[in-house]
């Protein structure tokens, strides 16, 4: 029964924030009782099943674009290591400084190209944070995606998407070291993929300014979240 609860509560979140739901699922498990790992690992396999339900209901309504979703998704997946990150972080900053210098449209050209870069960047960023806390990188890909250009529902969908690469590679990790339970994996996941409907609809209905606020004040819980999880981790 608590699986089903969690699960529940994730899918709705995972859905209306166009994350994977790891952020409620990891917590909530460990709260139960849970070895750190297992959770991590267990959470990764159930984000995969609601990413899809999500994708799906989002797709109907017209708000999900795979180029930018394999775009941010792809790097992720293959999970940069933090250094690679950072460096190709700083060559970017280095690389909007000389654009001051280029024709307007090779700088437009190039402002681009280091969006893309940044986009890019991110997704190794979001990788490496999916294996570490057994999210699935959601909370990064949103704002890639509405740097790039896209809306903010159209943004949810797309990262959803993006998202199902990432834990697809990072449950196949898991599970080699035998982290991932199955049984828990899919009741959550079931649970969270029907409640993810409902998030969406929520979501459709919702205008951008309101998406926007909302997912601020997460990026609030969830940087404090983490910094709590560190916090234990190190005592």
């Amino acid at each position: 029964m608590r699986l089903v609860l969690i699960g529940l509560v994730a899918g709705f979140f995972s859905a209306l924030f166009g994350v994977g739901g790891g952020i409620v699922i990891v917590p909530l498990l460990l709260f139960c009782g849970w070895d750190s790992r297992a959770a991590t690992a267990t959470s990764l396999a159930a984000i995969g099943i609601t990413a899809v339900s999500g994708v799906i209901a989002y797709a109907i309504h017209g708000d999900v674009n795979v180029g930018y979703a394999a775009l941010v998704g792809l790097p992720a997946a293959v999970v940069g290591s933090g250094r690679d990150c950072v460096a190709a972080t700083s060559a970017d900053a280095h690389g909007r400084v000389a654009l001051r210098r280029f024709h307007p449209r090779r700088s437009r050209l190039a402002v681009r190209q280091v969006t893309y870069a940044l986009a890019i960047a991110l997704g190794l960023v979001a990788g490496v944070l999916a294996g570490m806390f057994g999210i699935g990188g959601g909370l990064l890909f949103v704002p890639t995606l509405i740097a790039l250009g896209l809306g903010h529902h159209e943004a949810l969908g797309t990262s959803l998407l993006a998202i199902v690469p990432t834990v697809l590679v990072g449950t196949w990790r898991q599970a080699r070291y035998g982290n991932v339970r199955w049984r828990a994996a899919v009741v959550l996941g079931i649970a969270a993929a029907a409640a993810a409907q409902g998030g969406v609809a929520l979501a459709v209905s919702l205008p951008d300014a309101t998406l926007r606020r909302l997912f601020a004040g997460l990026l609030v819980l969830v940087a404090v979240q983490i910094a709590w999880r560190a916090r234990q981790r190190e005592s």
